[in-house]
Formats: C-alpha cells, sequence, structure tokens
C-alpha cells in the first residue's frame, strides 16, 4: 500500500521512516546553519543607520530621562531600548551592537525549524525560504526592535498550535508573558493579540478562557507599564510618513516578507493565498493558527491603514513567517502532483528569494559611505552637523562616541535648514562646518562660504562651510 504524504501537523513519511526523519533533521539543521551564516555576514561592516544610532544614543541617556524622551521623539514601547542599553553605555562597536539583534533572528529560525521537524519536506522548504528572506535577513541584522519580534511572532505561534492541540495551564500563562513583552516592544502585538483572541473561536470552556484571560492580562499589565505614554506617542504623527491602505499597497506589503523584489508581488500574494487555503482545507488546526496570526493581524492592519499610518510591512514582522509557510505549501504541493513543474517552482522561488537577500548583504550603505566621508574630512575643532535635524544621532554616535575623542552636541542655527551635529575637541575651534545633507536642500549660510568642494551621494551631498570671520 502506498504511503500517502500530506500537509499535516506531525509527519510528512511513514512511521518509523527514520531515513526520512535523520534526512529532514539534518536539512533543517544545514537551513538554520546558511540561516545564521547570512545574518552574521559582514555584521559590522556599515556604520549605524540613523534608526539604530537613535537607539544607541537614546541608550546613553540616563535611565530617568529616557522613558521621558521616547514619549516626545518615538514611537515605540521602551523594550528593545533598555536591552541595548548597555552596549550603548559602552559605546560598542556596530558589530557587537547588533549581536542581541541577530541573536533573536537566528532564535526565530531555530525556533521555527524546531517546528516544522515534523512536516517533512513542507518543513524544509518553509525554513528555507525564511534563512534566506531578504526581509528576515535585513531587519535580523538591525540593532532595533524588529528582530525580537521576529523571535515573538514564531514563539506565539508555537505556542498557539501547542494550545490547539492539548491546552495546557502553563499556555496561558506563558501567553500572558510573551502579549506583555511584544506590547512592550512593538505597537503591532496588538493586531497579533486580536488574532489570537479570536483563535479559539467560539469555545466556552475552561481553558478558552483561561487563554483569553491570559491576552487581557498581558495588555493590562502594558497599559499599567506603558499605556499613558503610548497616547502621548500617538498624538506625536511620528509614523505620518507611512501611506494609507490602498490594494497596491497590501499587495506590495505581503510580498516584502518574501522578497524585496517587487516586479512579482502579485505572484508571490497569490501564491501565499493558494498556501493558505491548502493550509486551511488540509490541515484544520495549523490553518487556525495560520489564520489567527497572518489573516486577522494583516486584515486589521489594512482596515486601520485607511484612516492611521499603520501598513507597512515592518508592523507585519511577527507573521512574516506565515506567507513562507504558505509558499512552501505550494511548493510541496506542486512536488508531488507534477514534479518538473514543482522543481521548477522551486528554482523560481530561488530566483525570487535569494537574489535581493545577496544585494543586502553586499556593498556599504548610502549612510555607511557618507558617515566614512565625514571621518576621513572631520579634524577637531571642527562641527559635523546633519540635516535633517533630527538626525543628528547618526553623526554624534560615529563621530563622538565612537570617535573616542572629547565632542559636545551643537545646533546651528545660521544654516538654513537648522542643523544639529557636534562640535569635536581636542583643538581650538578652526570655523569649519562639514554638513552631511541628505536631502540636499539647505539653502542659505549667512556668514558662511564654501571651504571644499561638495561630495555627492546620490541625492544626498556633504558641504563644507567655514565662517567668514575665521582665522
Amino acid at each position: 500500500m502506498a504511503t500517502t504524504v500530506r500537509v499535516g501537523p506531525e509527519r510528512t513519511s511513514a512511521p518509523g521512516n527514520r531515513a526520512s526523519r535523520r534526512w529532514v533533521g539534518g536539512a533543517l539543521v544545514a537551513v538554520v546553519l546558511v540561516g545564521a551564516g547570512f545574518r552574521l555576514w559582514g555584521l559590522g561592516a556599515n556604520r549605524l543607520g540613523y534608526d539604530e544610532a537613535f537607539t544607541a544614543m537614546a541608550g546613553r541617556l540616563p535611565l530617568g530621562s529616557l522613558f521621558g524622551y521616547l514619549r516626545a521623539h518615538d514611537s515605540h514601547p521602551p523594550l528593545d531600548y533598555l536591552l541595548h542599553l548597555p552596549l550603548a553605555r559602552l559605546g560598542v562597536s556596530a558589530f557587537w551592537f547588533r549581536v542581541p539583534g541577530v541573536l533573536c533572528s537566528i532564535g526565530a529560525l531555530g525556533l521555527f525549524a524546531w517546528w516544522m521537524r515534523g512536516r517533512g519536506r513542507v518543513g524544509v522548504l518553509a525554513t528555507a525560504i525564511m534563512a534566506c528572506s531578504a526581509f528576515e535577513i535585513v531587519h535580523g541584522r538591525e540593532a532595533r526592535m524588529y528582530a525580537e519580534l521576529e523571535l515573538l511572532g514564531v514563539a506565539v505561534a508555537v505556542l498557539a498550535y501547542a494550545w490547539l492541540r492539548a491546552p495546557r495551564r502553563r499556555h496561558a500563562y506563558l501567553l500572558g508573558i510573551l502579549v506583555l513583552l511584544g506590547l512592550l516592544t512593538h505597537v503591532s502585538m496588538f493586531l497579533v493579540g486580536a488574532g489570537l483572541l479570536a483563535l479559539p473561536g467560539r469555545r466556552r470552556d475552561r481553558e478558552a478562557w483561561r487563554w483569553r484571560g491570559a491576552i487581557v492580562a498581558g495588555g493590562v499589565g502594558w497599559a499599567a507599564l506603558w499605556g499613558s505614554s503610548f497616547l502621548v506617542q500617538a498624538r506625536g504623527g511620528h509614523s505620518d510618513w507611512i501611506p494609507p491602505t490602498t490594494p497596491a499597497r497590501v499587495v506590495d506589503t505581503i510580498s516584502s516578507l518574501v522578497t524585496q523584489d517587487t516586479a512579482y508581488a502579485l505572484v508571490i500574494v497569490l501564491a501565499v493565498a493558494a498556501g493558505g487555503v491548502l493550509l486551511v482545507r488540509s490541515d484544520r488546526r495549523m490553518g487556525r493558527v495560520w489564520c489567527a496570526c497572518f489573516v486577522v493581524p494583516l486584515t486589521l492592519a489594512a482596515v486601520a491603514g485607511l484612516v492611521a499610518p499603520v501598513l507597512l510591512d515592518r508592523t507585519l514582522t511577527m507573521v512574516a513567517w506565515a506567507p513562507m509557510f504558505a509558499i512552501a505549501v505550494v511548493l510541496d504541493r506542486l512536488l508531488r502532483r507534477a514534479p518538473a513543474l514543482g522543481v521548477a517552482a522551486v528554482v523560481v522561488a530561488a530566483l525570487l528569494v535569494l537574489p535581493p537577500s545577496f544585494s543586502a548583504l553586499a556593498g556599504s550603505t548610502g549612510a555607511d559611505r557618507a558617515l566614512r566621508r565625514l571621518e576621513a574630512v572631520a579634524r577637531p575643532g571642527d562641527v559635523v552637523a546633519v540635516r535633517a535635524a533630527g538626525k543628528a544621532p547618526e553623526v554624534r554616535w560615529t563621530l563622538g562616541v565612537r570617535g573616542h575623542q572629547p565632542w559636545q552636541p551643537v545646533t546651528l542655527t545660521d544654516v538654513v535648514p537648522t542643523v544639529a551635529g557636534l562640535r569635536l575637541g581636542g583643538a581650538a575651534p578652526t570655523g569649519r562646518v562639514w554638513i552631511l545633507d541628505w536631502n540636499s536642500r539647505v539653502r542659505a549660510a549667512p556668514g558662511y562660504q564654501r571651504c571644499a568642494p561638495d561630495r555627492h551621494f546620490g541625492v544626498s551631498r556633504i558641504l563644507c562651510l567655514r565662517r567668514v570671520d575665521a582665522d
């Protein structure tokens, strides 16, 4: 009698097929190692960009001032800042500052592989996509909160599946902790929390109410610790740059979770939808987890995005595993039903996923090239500034904290628009000002004259200005 291979919850091979299980286990280990290599490759090659430098400079504030600073200048909760605070205080290199995030991203990949260990080829394919996804790699290498969200998202999904399979009291306790940690990391946990509330459906048993109560308890804990600060942040307009929801944005957002090549976004979304349908039909338990942890948060984000700045690929970091799993289901179905077509589909998937990942790892970023140039030309006594003034953490961290020489923050109001940065110490003031103008919008500088040719980096430039009355 032939063995049926299915997208089931536990096994994709006949019981006792040890060779198959060893192959799957070995493949998953290899894939995790490859994914870890992607995340560690050249980790410290680029200087901290604005968002990372913002985290670093915020972490150098006195602890009593940090929370007020975040309320006034950011839209995120404080947990990631507290995680990076010791490293910011030590002024470590970019490599070490990014290590906590990379460990979380590798942990997410390893946990996902462990979860997928009983799903045979589907599990290997899904883990391979996650290991090589440019979205997972790029945000798993940043010194920001998104790597923690990768880990929290997989952990929540694993817990939800375990609860559906065999509810235990400890599941609810662990869920409450994960919800609280998620809310203290990023507001997108509200979207995932809504999906988790929908997971029990109409069940009225004790475990279902305990599950719901754990989610509410996590929310109450967040409200007590950060709720009032969130209300202040919500009025700050820090996320107004996010465009409103449109059908095209929904398609691009889903596609970006898998690959950053948006040319084939519609194909990716159709594959995700097909995989979701196959999954729901073939494995009801996993299908419920997939819908609760992906479909519900995505739908809420899209609807909320009609009236508020919500819909963004990073907003869905916690659920990024789901579209990858859905695509793996489609690939596995094609390999079983039409092997030649399935192999071709796997090759196409690799061509869509891998090049953006290699591209993300190759070369320097625009911020890194500009900051390297400033490091090369700035001398003690110079002022180094940036436009817009709010981006001052970039230069203050790289040339000040990491420059290992005395410095003090400055803001120049006689340059239009205003620029901010630092004055390098250790020598008398030179009267020279280096400005990193990210959008080439500096228009006037009364009392200054150019002291070097402009250096261009795409739409950005570095200006050298010197006070006319400087000695």
